[in-house]
């Protein structure tokens, strides 16, 4: 079964296989972390230039580990 999922803003928009990125920033001004987000589920990198990934999963196992 395909996956799909959308990205609210103003109006829905169907997210592909292309991720849609979101990097997070510290207080300081330092990288903290990438976040990864498409139709399949959400990814979750960290490290000084995000090249460890500390999640991957589906949207289903996300609301498993979520307690959903």
């Amino acid at each position: 079964m395909k996956r799909t999922s959308y990205l609210q803003y103003d109006e829905e928009i169907q997210l592909g296989k292309k991720p849609l990125y979101v990097w997070g920033y510290g207080k300081t001004g330092n990288f903290v972390c990438r976040l990864e987000i498409n139709a399949a589920g959400i990814a979750v990198y960290s490290g000084k230039k995000g090249g460890k990934c500390l999640s991957d999963v589906g949207w289903e196992t996300l609301l498993r580990k979520l307690g959903g």
